[in-house]
């Protein structure tokens, strides 16, 4: 007797509904998927609309002065708004059974229950380490709306167009640099160049020893504002994580200072009193400190901290990991495929304070 393909998406559907629990290992390639944690228990969702947009004040038109008496005012108005946009970047996997593989399985729940499982868990973790990638990337180009804009669009160490490198500290990260190696003073639709606040905190360090702590001291400082208490705080109060993130080489040498630090040291310690857990392998200023794969080998070697609370991850509302049901296609007629999509990207309210980037000289 015929199965229709009706009745193997159903049972398709029904099963990735309610997938059992089925051990086996996978080869991860990451240690730390962060950023997918981030989209995971972190992201904001918006409506859709062409663009992800949000509006920053750079500047006021300087009214305030002091006045004797009967001086005369002239009241100005400044066109002192400006507005951030990012694009939507759509994101999506798949993955598929044969007709003949389902009939083969589909009498044995266990089989078959191990075949969903595998396909699904093969395709997802195509989509985790795409998120993971890009998240540490910048777009191909200036006008790539392809993919998202990652950390370092945001947190740059180039003061110009020409590629220099900070040499010192300070909010001189105007430059993004994209991964064809041209450069843009435009991030995220506002010029840099034009715009002193719209520049990232960026400072050098040597080495992973007490003159990098005073620069980090220094760093959080200079990128911590508060509105005056007088002044009503439009910005949205949203509460969220600030975290440090480098490669696995400094995140260890970080670990390495904080034990020469340590004073605590027992008779049963072996080498070192520090632990290490699931929040990160070391904390600077109560920060946790995250070791990224992606950024092992990069250049300058970059320490970032993020603050998300204005580094925001978008999702659209209604479109992310959005599990589609079974399809067939004319050319492959028994072939099951189930898509699974998304519409994203990251958005910066403030560059000033979203964090810095610490890194080496050039």
């Amino acid at each position: 007797m015929s199965v229709k393909n009706a009745d193997l998406a159903d049972l398709i559907a029904i099963t990735l509904n309610d997938l059992p629990k089925q051990e086996f290992e996978v080869g991860w390639d990451n240690q730390d998927y962060e950023f997918c944690r981030i989209y995971q228990n972190e992201r904001v969702q918006i409506d859709g609309g062409p663009n992800i947009e949000r509006k920053v004040m750079l500047d006021n038109t300087g009214n305030a002065r002091y006045r004797r008496l009967f001086d005369t005012d002239e009241p100005t108005v400044g066109d002192v708004m400006h507005t951030i946009t990012v694009p939507w970047t759509q994101i999506g996997t798949n993955y598929s059974w044969d007709k003949v593989e389902i009939l083969r399985n589909k009498n044995s729940a266990k089989g078959f229950i191990d075949l969903m499982k595998v396909r699904r868990t093969d395709g997802l973790w195509s989509l985790a380490n795409l998120i993971e990638e890009r998240a540490w990337k910048t777009p191909d180009t200036a006008t790539d709306d392809l993919y998202p804009y990652g950390v370092p669009y945001y947190l740059t160490p180039y003061t110009d167009t020409s590629g220099t490198i900070n040499s010192s500290a300070g909010f001189l990260g105007k430059a993004v640099k994209f991964q064809n190696a041209a450069y843009s003073y435009t991030c995220a639709g506002i010029d840099a160049n034009a715009e002193a606040k719209w520049r990232n905190y960026a400072a050098i360090y040597t080495a992973v020893d007490n003159a990098l702590l005073k620069a980090f001291r220094l760093a959080f400082m200079y990128t911590s504002f508060k509105a005056p208490l007088f002044v009503n705080d439009p910005s949205n109060k949203k509460t969220a994580a600030k975290r440090i993130y480098t490669d696995f080489d400094t995140a260890a040498q970080l670990m390495d200072l904080a034990d020469q630090k340590d004073d605590n040291h027992t008779g049963k310690d072996v080498l070192s009193n520090l632990t290490v857990d699931s929040g990160g392998l070391c904390y600077v200023n109560r920060l946790p400190v995250v070791g990224i794969a992606q950024l092992n080998g990069a250049s300058l070697t970059p320490i970032y901290t993020v603050d998300f609370t204005k580094f925001i991850p978008f999702v659209q509302d209604g479109y992310w990991m959005e599990e589609g049901e079974p399809m067939t296609d004319r050319g492959q007629h028994t072939t099951f495929t189930v898509y699974l999509d998304g519409s994203h990207n990251n958005l910066c309210l403030n560059r000033r304070t979203c964090g810095f980037i610490m890194h080496k000289a050039a």
